[in-house]
C-alpha cells in the first residue's frame, strides 16, 4: 500500500503566499515607521551613507556630501539603536547595531594601522616617498632642518614654486608649472634620486581661476626594476571655514550665511571636478605593469568618492602603517587628512607618518617607506642600487 503524500501548492499559490507575506511584513514595518519616523529615517540614512562609502558607484556631487557625514551618521545611528531598544523595537535595533559594526572597516580609514613591519622587512631596502603641498614656499623657508626633513628617495610637491635648495638634493626631476601672480610660477614637481625614464604630466584647465591642479606620472628606474609614481593634486576649493566662524563671532549673521552658501557651492563644484579627475588618473594607471605609488593632495577626506575608488585597487599607506589620526591640514578645520599615499599590491609599506613639525605651509608633509615584495621573496634576483 503506497503512502499518501501531502500535495504541494502549485507555483501560482506559492507566488501568492510569498506576496502575502511580503505585504504583511511591509505593513508591519510601515506601522512601526509611523511610530518612530525619525529613528527609522536615521537608520536608513546610516545604511545609505555606508553603502556609498563601501561601493562609490555614484559620482554625483550629492553623494560627496552624504559620504562626508559618515562619522556623524554612525554616532547618531548608535544612539538611535539604543533608543529603539528601550522602546521595544529589538529586531530593528539589532539590525541597526549590525550596520554600525559593519561601518568599522570604513571608519578605520581615519586611524593608522599601527602595524609593525615583519622581521624580514627591517633590513630590506626601503624606498622613502614624500608628498607635500608646500604652498609655494621659497628658498628663505628652507632651513637646514627643513631640507633634511624633506629629503627622500622620491619627493612629490604640490603648489610648488621653484626652490633651488630643494632641487639640489635630487638627481632627476620633472615639473609642470603655470604663471600664478607677479610672474610667480606654481604647479607640480616630482624629484627623484633615481633616473626618470618616462614622464607624463597634465594641468587641468580652470576657467576663471589659477591652473595649479593636475598630475605628474614618472616611470623611475629603481634597482633592476621600474616603478611608476604619480603625483596628484585634485581640484582645490579654496574653502576657508574660519571665515564663517569669524562672521558668527562678530554677530554678522548675513555674512555668515553668505559664507556658508559660498562654502557649500565650492564643495559641490569640488566634488564634481574631483570625481572626473580621479577617473582620469585611475585610467592612466589601470593595468600598469610596473609597481604603482599614487600620492598627493586629494582635497577630500577619507570618506569620499575619489578615496573609495582608489581603495578598490590600491591600499592606503596610512591605513596600513600610520599612527594616530594623521591630520595633514595646518589650518581650519585642522582635524582632517586630505593628503594621501596609495600603493599597489607589489609593495609592502613599513611606515607612514605626518611630519607635523614642518609648518612652512598650510599642509603637513607625509612620508612613507615602501619595500618591493620581489626584493624580499627573490633577493638574489633583485639588486637595489642608486
Amino acid at each position: 500500500m503506497k503512502a499518501t503524500q501531502t500535495p504541494r501548492p502549485a507555483l501560482s499559490e506559492q507566488y501568492h503566499m510569498l506576496v502575502a507575506y511580503a505585504i504583511r511584513a511591509g505593513k508591519l514595518i510601515l506601522n512601526q515607521y509611523r511610530q518612530f519616523p525619525k529613528a527609522y529615517a536615521m537608520l536608513g540614512y546610516l545604511f545609505l551613507t555606508m553603502a556609498f562609502c563601501y561601493s562609490p558607484i555614484v559620482g554625483h556631487w550629492l553623494t560627496g556630501f552624504v559620504m562626508m557625514t559618515l562619522p556623524v551618521a554612525i554616532i547618531a545611528g548608535f544612539i538611535t539603536c539604543l533608543y529603539l531598544w528601550r522602546k521595544g523595537q529589538h529586531i530593528i535595533a539589532t539590525a541597526g547595531l549590525i550596520w554600525v559594526l559593519c561601518s568599522l572597516p570604513v571608519v578605520k580609514r581615519l586611524i593608522g594601522g599601527l602595524g609593525t613591519p615583519a622581521q624580514e622587512l627591517t633590513s630590506a631596502k626601503k624606498l622613502n616617498v614624500l608628498s607635500f603641498n608646500s604652498e609655494s614656499f621659497g628658498d628663505d623657508h628652507t632651513s637646514a632642518a627643513t631640507l633634511k626633513a624633506l629629503k627622500a628617495d622620491i619627493a612629490c610637491f604640490q603648489e610648488y614654486t621653484p626652490n633651488r635648495r630643494i632641487e639640489q638634493q635630487y638627481a632627476d626631476q620633472m615639473a609642470k608649472l603655470t604663471c600664478f601672480d607677479n610672474n610667480r610660477e606654481v604647479g607640480l614637481a616630482l624629484f627623484s634620486q633615481y633616473p626618470i625614464i618616462n614622464q607624463y604630466g597634465r594641468i587641468w584647465n580652470r576657467a576663471g581661476g589659477p591652473n595649479i591642479n593636475g598630475y605628474l606620472c614618472a616611470d623611475i628606474v629603481y634597482g633592476r626594476d621600474t616603478v611608476r609614481v604619480v603625483n596628484v593634486h585634485l581640484w582645490s576649493m579654496g574653502v576657508r571655514v574660519n571665515t564663517v566662524f569669524e562672521a558668527l563671532s562678530d554677530g554678522k549673521m548675513m555674512a555668515a550665511a553668505e559664507a556658508l552658501y559660498d562654502t557649500f557651492d565650492r564643495l559641490r563644484e569640488g566634488f564634481e571636478k574631483r570625481d572626473e579627475q580621479i577617473q582620469e588618473v585611475e585610467a592612466f594607471v589601470a593595468g600598469s605593469r610596473y609597481p604603482v605609488i599614487i600620492c598627493g593632495d586629494f582635497n577630500e577626506t577619507p570618506f569620499s568618492y575619489s578615496y573609495g575608488q582608489l581603495s578598490k585597487r590600491f591600499s592606503n599607506a596610512f591605513e596600513v602603517a600610520g599612527k594616530g589620526m594623521g591630520f595633514t591640514l595646518n589650518r581650519h578645520p585642522y582635524c582632517v587628512r586630505i593628503d594621501q599615499q596609495f600603493f599597489s599590491a607589489d609593495w609592502y609599506v613599513t611606515s607612514c607618518q605626518t611630519i607635523s613639525d614642518i609648518t612652512v605651509s598650510d599642509h603637513f608633509p607625509v612620508m612613507a617607506q615602501y619595500v618591493l615584495k620581489k626584493s624580499v621573496t627573490h633577493p638574489s634576483a633583485y639588486v637595489a642600487s642608486r
